[in-house]
């Protein structure tokens, strides 16, 4: 049991460090959606969303690429013991795929912030991990005996779910309308802001 425990604590801070890069994207992804959403320019920002999408697509597999290829060396830099070194080996393949959604999934975030779908992400987010991919993790992990894998299978399908949920409401967003979207919260932010200070 503490093989695993081993195995996974070295699998998650890898995914930990990788999950820097992606997280960035978020943040610019956020800014530069919502700026061209002020500006009034849908297709700026339809088009922020591919080119972050593709960058972090092309960075996030050659993270996955770099440890697939190194699986059986990386983990001699967290431990010597050679049982542990071969379980992360084993699980190093869990560990690329889940990057690949790890690469798309921060970037529609950002999108999402900056487009002001935070309530309707959180929803999804909430449902597609929580109700879903987790259950379906400890499902396989401990009913099914599948251990360790099962679990980081469930997960798995949970963020893919995300990424494929998140994916369908960039694709069907009416970026014309969400211009106005803003807009309107732009002007109701400065009217309320006007008649804060006539009440001061």
């Amino acid at each position: 049991m503490l093989i695993k425990v081993d195995a996974a604590a070295i699998c998650l801070n890898m995914e930990g460090w990788i999950f820097m890069v992606p997280l960035g994207y978020l943040v610019a992804t956020s800014a530069r959606v919502s700026n061209a959403l002020g500006s009034g320019n849908a297709a700026s920002a339809k088009f922020s969303v591919w080119v972050t999408v593709s960058i972090a697509l092309v960075t996030q597999s050659a993270f996955a690429i770099l440890l697939f290829i190194t699986r059986n060396d990386f983990p001699k830099l967290f431990t010597n013991d050679k049982i542990v070194i071969k379980e992360v080996s084993a699980l190093a393949v869990y560990l690329c795929i889940s990057i690949l959604p790890c690469a798309i999934l921060p970037v529609l975030s950002g999108m999402a912030i900056g487009a002001g779908w935070q309530a309707a992400v959180a929803y999804v987010n909430s449902i597609t991990y929580y109700l879903i991919g987790l259950p379906i993790g400890v499902f396989m992990g401990f009913k099914l005996d599948r251990g360790l894998e099962g679990l980081w299978v469930g997960i798995q399908i949970g963020m893919g779910l995300q990424t494929i949920v998140l994916l369908v409401m960039f694709w069907r967003a009416d970026w014309d309308k969400e211009v106005q979207l803003t807009k309107d919260r732009v002007s109701e932010d400065v009217g309320n802001s006007e008649e804060q200070k006539l009440i001061n």
